[in-house]
């Protein structure tokens, strides 16, 4: 076998061994099941949130500070692109910690206590 056809035969190989990890990720398989989300299912912002949801929208840059800092981990991403946070009350709701590290978090002001500390349904 030449060298040639040792490296692009070594080259198949291997690259369809990482596939084969990739395709059996149990987290890709999550995020596909979040994906799959019925959209009839209850989503609310973090506390901190404005009402208007297109306001936060617009104040959001996806930092993911708020989710770093919930002591819970219950805040989730749906869009991978705009990272808006949000939090499925019906299988983890948000426990109002006492000095909401989310708010605090929040570099831009999309969460803030002059919004008040409700959660806000989208």
């Amino acid at each position: 076998m030449e060298r040639k056809e040792f490296f692009g035969a070594a080259l198949k190989y291997f690259t369809g061994k990482a596939l084969e990890v990739v395709e059996e990720n149990p987290l890709l398989e999550q995020l596909e099941a979040l994906a799959d989300k019925k959209s009839d299912e209850r989503r609310q912002r973090p506390p901190g949130a404005p009402e208007s949801d297109h306001k936060f929208q617009e104040m959001c840059t996806g930092c993911d500070g708020c989710m770093v800092a919930c002591p819970v981990n219950i805040l989730m991403v749906e869009d991978m692109d705009t990272r808006h946070p949000l939090l499925y009350p019906d299988k983890n709701p948000c426990i109002q910690c006492s000095a909401f590290p989310c708010i605090t978090a929040c570099p831009t002001g999309a969460l803030s206590f002059n919004h008040g500390t409700e959660l806000r349904e989208i």
